[in-house]
This record gives C-alpha cells, sequence and structure tokens, in this order.
C-alpha cells in the first residue's frame, strides 16, 4: 500500500520505475487529495474539523445580520449554514468514501483549495462506472472464500459450456461485496468483466431475461440503440461477440432470484466463467450444470469489529472496545447490518458508541432479531438509519420506492417529493451518505433492493394521500416531459397540444433541440411504460393516453417497436376505461401502425377496422384518415390494387377535408405507390413529388426521407436512374440527421437496386453491406432479404 505521507507526485522522475497493478478511485483519489493538503497545512483531522466549524460559525453571523432572517432561531441559523465536517466523516473521506455536495465545498474552502477539491468531489460521487460496480468501502477477512473462488476458477472453462460458481448465503451477509471483491482482483486473469444486476429480490419484479441480455451487451461497448429488440436476437448477438472475442471473461450475475433465472443466460455464454450470487441455493445449476457453490456465513467477531471499527473513528473504538463489541453482536456479526449501524455511530459524534449501542438494542429487542425471516437483521439496521433521519429526507426516501424502477433520475425524484431540485439534490445526497440510497451518475441513483422493500413498508404506513399525491405528481411530470420532448423532436408537425400548466409541484424538464429530446427518451425506456402502468392503476387515464400518444414520433424514429406496442397498448386501455371514443380510435390506429411494424399484419388490420369504425362515428378525422391509410397499405401489400386504391384515394380525401397536412402528404405517398404498381408513371411521380415538396415545405426532414424512398423505387420502376440515385442520397442525409436507421438502411436497399441495374456491383455491394448493421434488432425480415441479395451480387 502506498504510504499516504509521501506525494506520488513530488518526485516524477520516479513514475516509470514500477507499473502499477490498479489505478486508485476518484474517491479514493479525493481523499489522497484531501490527505497532502491537509498535512502541508500541517493540520491534525481535528484541526480541520475546527477549522470548518469557524467557517459556518462565520456563516452564521452573517445570517444573523440579515433582515429576512430575523425572526429564526439559532438552530435555525444554524440549519441553514450547514453543517460541519466531523473528525470521523474527514477520517473515512481520506480512507475513499466521496464527500456529500457540502462537505466537498466545506473542506474546499477550509484548505483554500481554490475549487480543486470541489471538481474531484463530483467524479468521486459519480462512481461507479464501466463494466463492473467498484469495490465496497469497507472489507475484512473472508480470505478463505477469495482463496476457494480463485481456485475454483483456474482452470478456463471449455468453448462449449460455462464454469459456473454460486455465491450463497443469507441477505445482508455480504455476497456482493464478496463477489466484487474477487472480480476487481482478477483483472490479470480475464481480459474482460462483464455484470448484470438480476433483481431477484427487490420490492419490483426480477430482472426479465431479455433485460439481463441487454445489461451484458452494453458491458460489451454495444451501445444502447444498437441492442436488438427482441430476446433471440440479442442472445444471438451475445454469443457472436463472446465467439468472436476469443478471450478469457468473467461474468458477474448479482441477487439472481432462482436457477431458472439464470439457466437461459447460460447457452449464451459459453467459454466463460460464471459467478452468480443469490440467498436461494440454486439447486437446479449445481444438478444440471455442474456449478461449484461458495457458502458464505456471518463474520468472525474479530473481523466483525475489524468492519466497525474502520468505519467508526479509530480513537472512539480504542475508547470504547466493549461497545463496539456488543455493537457487533447485536448486528449477529451480518456485515450489511454492521455497515449501517457503524455508520450512525460515524455521523454521530457527539453520542457514545455506548449510548448508540443501547438504541439499537431496543430496536434488536422489538424485531427479534434473532428469531427473524430472511431480511429481518437487515430491516432492523434500516429501521434505526431510516428513524435517525430529517422528517424530509425520511420521506424523500419513503416515496423513492413508489418509483416503478430501481434507477431514478434527481429530476424524477424531485417531482415524486414535489420539492425543488436544489433541495430534492441535498436530500438525495443525505440519503447517498447515509448509505440508504447509491449515486451512480451526477444525476441518477440507484435504490438497493432490499432498501427499496423497506422504504416500501414505511411508506405503506403513511396515508393513503401522501402516496397518491405522489404518484400523480410522477406520472404529470412525465406527461408533461414528454409533451415537451415531443415538441422538440418535430416542432414542425400539426399533431401536436399544447398542455396547460400543471397546478401540482412539477417542473418539467425543457428540451432545446432533436438530440436532447431524443436523448432523453431513449434513457428512460425502460420507465415509460413503467409510469403508463401507475398512471392506468391509478385512474389518471387523460394522462397515460396522452403520454403514450405524444411517444408516436420518438417511436417512429427510434423503431423501438416492442416499447411501441406495450406504450399503445396502455393507451388503448386508458382510452376505453375513461370512456373517451375519439381517444380510443386515435390509440387504436397508432397501436394497428405498431402492430405493422413489428410484423402483426393481421392484429394491424384488426385495430385500423376497429379504429375506422370507433372514427367514423365522430365524421372526418385525422384518425380515420390514417385507419384507412393503413387498411390501404394492407390491401397493397396483399396485391389486391383496386382495393388499395380506393381506400387510400378515401384516406387522402379525409386528410385534405380535415387539414391533416402529414395525413395528406402520407396519402400522396401511398396513392404514388399505387399508381406505380399500376403503371402509371405519370401519376405515380406526380403524388410522389408532391409528398416531398409538402415535407420540404414545412423544413420536415424526416418526412421528406420517408417520402423520397417510395419516389425513388418509382424512379427505378420507370428507368429514371439519375433522379433515382439522387432520391437516395437525399433520403440518406435526412435518415441520419433524424436517429432513423431503419429509414437510411431503407433508403440504402433502394440505392442498391439502382447501382445493380445500371451494371455497378461493387458499389451496390457496398451499400448493402453497410445497410446490414443498420438493420440489427429493428427488421430481421429486411436484413435478410438484403444479406440473400449481396449474396447473389457477389456469386456473379
Amino acid at each position: 500500500m502506498t504510504d499516504r505521507n509521501q506525494d506520488p507526485l513530488a518526485n516524477p522522475d520516479e513514475a516509470d520505475l514500477v507499473m502499477p497493478t490498479s489505478y486508485p478511485s476518484a474517491a479514493q483519489q479525493y481523499g489522497q487529495r484531501l490527505f497532502q493538503l491537509r498535512t502541508r497545512h500541517g493540520l491534525k483531522v481535528r484541526d480541520l474539523e475546527d477549522r470548518t466549524r469557524e467557517i459556518l460559525a462565520a456563516r452564521v453571523a452573517e445570517l444573523r445580520k440579515r433582515p429576512e432572517n430575523a425572526n429564526l432561531t439559532a438552530p435555525e441559523l444554524e440549519d441553514l449554514a450547514g453543517k460541519p465536517v466531523s473528525k470521523s466523516a474527514i477520517s473515512r473521506i481520506e480512507k475513499g468514501k466521496p464527500p456529500s455536495v457540502d462537505a466537498g465545498k466545506l473542506l474546499d474552502e477550509a484548505l483554500n483549495a481554490q475549487g480543486t477539491l470541489e471538481i474531484l468531489a463530483g467524479p468521486a460521487r459519480a462512481e461507479p462506472s464501466g463494466h463492473l460496480p467498484v469495490t465496497p468501502p469497507y472489507f475484512v477477512g473472508r480470505q478463505s472464500e477469495l482463496e476457494q473462488l480463485t481456485r475454483l476458477t483456474s482452470q478456463p472453462p471449455d468453448h462449449e459450456t460455462s464454469a459456473v460458481i454460486v455465491i450463497g448465503g443469507l441477505p445482508g451477509v455480504g455476497k456482493s461485496a464478496l463477489a466484487l471483491q474477487w472480480a476487481h482482483g482478477m483483472y490479470a486473469r480475464f481480459d474482460l468483466v462483464l455484470y448484470a444486476a438480476l433483481g431477484g429480490y427487490t420490492s419490483g419484479s426480477p430482472a426479465s431475461h431479455t433485460e439481463i441480455l441487454a445489461d451484458l451487451l452494453r458491458g460489451l461497448s454495444v451501445e444502447r440503440d444498437h441492442v436488438p429488440a427482441t430476446e433471440q436476437q440479442r442472445e444471438t448477438l451475445l454469443r457472436e461477440h463472446l465467439r468472436r472475442r476469443k478471450q478469457q471473461v468473467l461474468v458477474l450475475l448479482d441477487n439472481a432470484r432462482d436457477s431458472q433465472q439464470v439457466k437461459p443466460l447460460l447457452k449464451s455464454l459459453a467459454g466463460t466463467t460464471v459467478v452468480v450470487t443469490s440467498r436461494q441455493e440454486l439447486s437446479g445449476l449445481v444438478i444440471d450444470h455442474n456449478a461449484r457453490t461458495v457458502r458464505l456465513d456471518t463474520l468472525t467477531d474479530r473481523e466483525a469489529c475489524s468492519l466497525a471499527a474502520d468505519i467508526i473513528a479509530d480513537d472512539r473504538v480504542e475508547a470504547e472496545p466493549d461497545a463496539v463489541a456488543q455493537l457487533v453482536d447485536l448486528c449477529a456479526s451480518l456485515p450489511l447490518a454492521i455497515l449501517v449501524a457503524a455508520e450512525r455511530v460515524a455521523a454521530d459524534p457527539d453520542t457514545s458508541i455506548g449510548e448508540h449501542v443501547a438504541a439499537l438494542a431496543d430496536v434488536e429487542r422489538r424485531l427479534q432479531l434473532l428469531d427473524i425471516d430472511e431480511s429481518g437483521g437487515v430491516r432492523a439496521a434500516f429501521e434505526w438509519s431510516y428513524r435517525t433521519l430529517r422528517p424530509d429526507t425520511a420521506r424523500m426516501f419513503r416515496l423513492l420506492s413508489l418509483y416503478p424502477r430501481p434507477r431514478v433520475t434527481t429530476q424524477a425524484a424531485c417531482a415524486l417529493a414535489g420539492v425543488t431540485i436544489d433541495k430534492g439534490l441535498r436530500l438525495l445526497d443525505d440519503l447517498a451518505q447515509a448509505h440508504l440510497l447509491h449515486q451512480v451518475t451526477i444525476d441518477s441513483f440507484h435504490f438497493h433492493d432490499l432498501l427499496r422493500v423497506y422504504a416500501a413498508e414505511q411508506a405503506d404506513q403513511q396515508p393513503e394521500d401522501e402516496r397518491h399525491d405522489a404518484l400523480v405528481r410522477l406520472v404529470t411530470w412525465f406527461h408533461h416531459t414528454v409533451n415537451g420532448a415531443a415538441w422538440a423532436l418535430t416542432p414542425m408537425r400539426d399533431h401536436h397540444v399544447h398542455l396547460s400548466p400543471t397546478s401540482h409541484q412539477v417542473t418539467p424538464l425543457a428540451f432545446g433541440d432533436f438530440t436532447s429530446a431524443f436523448t432523453w427518451c431513449s434513457t428512460e425506456l425502460s420507465s415509460l411504460s413503467a409510469v403508463a402502468r401507475l398512471g392506468i392503476d391509478h385512474g389518471l387515464y387523460f394522462e397515460t393516453w396522452r403520454m403514450a400518444i405524444d411517444l408516436f414520433d420518438y417511436l417512429v424514429h427510434s423503431r423501438t417497436t416492442e416499447l411501441w406496442i406495450t406504450l399503445m397498448e396502455l393507451a388503448v386501455e386508458a382510452a376505453e376505461k375513461d370512456g373517451h371514443t375519439s381517444r380510443l380510435a386515435e390509440a387504436q390506429e397508432k397501436l394497428a401502425e405498431g402492430y405493422r411494424r413489428g410484423g402483426r399484419i393481421d392484429d394491424a388490420c384488426e385495430f385500423d377496422e376497429r379504429a375506422a369504425r370507433t372514427a367514423s362515428a365522430h365524421g372526418p378525422s385525422r384518425t380515420l384518415g390514417f385507419a384507412l391509410l393503413g387498411l390501404g397499405k394492407a390491401a397493397h401489400t396483399a396485391g389486391d390494387l383496386t382495393e388499395a386504391f380506393v381506400l387510400t384515394r378515401r384516406a387522402l380525401d379525409v386528410a385534405v377535408a380535415t387539414g391533416t397536412q402529414i395525413g395528406e402528404a402520407m396519402g400522396h405517398i401511398a396513392l404514388g405507390s399505387v399508381y406505380r404498381d399500376l403503371a402509371t408513371r405519370d401519376l405515380a411521380i406526380e403524388h410522389g413529388e408532391k409528398a416531398v415538396t409538402m415535407f420540404a415545405s414545412a423544413d420536415d426532414q424526416h418526412g421528406v426521407a420517408v417520402a423520397l424512398v417510395p419516389l425513388a423505387r418509382t424512379y427505378l420502376a420507370f428507368g429514371l436512374f439519375g433522379q433515382a440515385l439522387r432520391a437516395c442520397a437525399h433520403a440518406q442525409e435526412a435518415y441520419a440527421a433524424t436517429a432513423d436507421r431503419w429509414g437510411r438502411a431503407d433508403a440504402l436497399g433502394v440505392n442498391a437496386e439502382v447501382l445493380d441495374r445500371l451494371g455497378d456491383h461493387q458499389a451496390a455491394s457496398k451499400c448493402l453491406r453497410e445497410a446490414l448493421p443498420l438493420l440489427q434488432g429493428h427488421d430481421d425480415g429486411m436484413a435478410g432479404r438484403f444479406a440473400d441479395y449481396l449474396a447473389g451480387i457477389e456469386d456473379r
């Protein structure tokens, strides 16, 4: 271990003498820098604490002079000024614990660091990042288990199977901590380490097979929008990535529900070493996959006391060794319970360890710590910590359990609680510092599985109105934020609505451009349908319906077909329960389009027919026009050109009658395609070019691309190759600018056909090779046709 008294920057000439085997985390770097600055100022830890108290005393004096604070009491002024950084906190920060926002600013000022400590504090709080969470900040003992894991993985698996190791034991015994501690020491043995949280024991549902595959693919640097939509596609892509790498790969699957959650994953993880943590025995893996088991017991008395001592300042431990022994005894030597209890002792230096132990003893007796179910001991520790939170922090803790996913952004959390961003950040930071919430990035937090369960129990004890109001705020926030995103994605389109300002205490996000709106929607993919479900369950039918409808343009651009179908099915359900037929018709029509893009043609026809029937009762409307257009597409695909013409003509007439510009343009596209297949050249070109002109006049680049590709097919059909190539090139540019990978691939496919007809087979092949990766996860059927076409060209 590096001597803390030695400044690693002091002698750069020695930097190349030794190659480091690992690098300090951002939190460790912050701790090292804090130690260096403190010692350079000749300060002891207690001296630095005193400096922070002096700064706060000056702040209180300054606050007292302000007229607006005249009626505040001394404690209220002190709370407004902030808390000093205690000796215990400074010691823990220097050992690698990230500082809070307030502590980072206060330490920077106390050491006259001119902002450098404050800058370092941000990345320290944002860890972990990358494929694997960071090692636990406090870890003792487990030498035998670490050696056992190393021994069990000493031989690499063959290429056809996985080597599976299961870490089992009680909840809170440290299974995940052991796995992470060991995995971080294995980078020399393994070329790659992948991680997935399986969520087996949470207040929500365990992670699905499809979600786990997506996590593993992202660990392989597959970008989110490149992750295929279906389970089979994700399995295939995962196998291909691992096969191509030919590396030693470790896969850590954390918190498995049961063997059945893990078994389907193993067929995609052949040739890897798989370590699974679970509170279940996972006998199915032992029997069917020859898994080896590492069983984890509670800590020994010596290890448990050492863990507590690492968290509490050394001088306090030396002064009350018996109290420390009693503390770990009351925690039943369970690591998670010790961590929570000792953190509370460390954060309250003015109360003796013995007094803390007396309080914990009362909780232990009340919850019968030694006569518990699988989470009782942990619950006792959580309750003790929870009881000491300030009322507003405790309220935030409870309300976070209502969020439908374990990962939550700052803005969504503030909406739940109905507080400003500044206050919400302080509350979230308080929870993160108390280890009741984990900060993942600067702007997002993860609620640990068991803590989320405990918080939900506490929320259930509060008035129903508090929970209902929080959920209304959350759904309202998403409702308005999605509406803002829709406007930013396609501001030129005529189907958007302006929502009235909400009376609820929420501040929706604002988006300045297409990219920021598209990125937010993509980031919140896993939450959107879950929040919509909450909306229906709590009677927020309009908000749920409108949110799904407003996501339509994002779904068109991103081609996330499964989410499209899920959201529109929820929109249909919301409209049905609300008894609003015109909204129902619009949801049915948009669901039909999702079914069509997902290859469910019969379902698409059924819902277009439903939408047409429902909408017809209200006379001509944009919904009726689009439903007729969908039925026309179905007839065209089936080869019934007469029926396709009749339906498409009706759709176009309805769009014109209702002043629906995008509907009119789409009608021209469809009618031009029908005329093309009827070999009516002039009308086919006229309608196709009319659609392009309409979209271009509205500065709708995505619409222009949508119109150009079928027009290029028309040009190609009638031998106008130069015009076809220009249309394809323009369409590719427009699709690329609007993040539509499928559309760009479609344009490349037509481009290849034109070049092939012109005899430029090499250029045609290049287009097809460029198109194939764009279709991955979006359209297997088109990808297969392109692959066959490419093979045919190359075989000539």
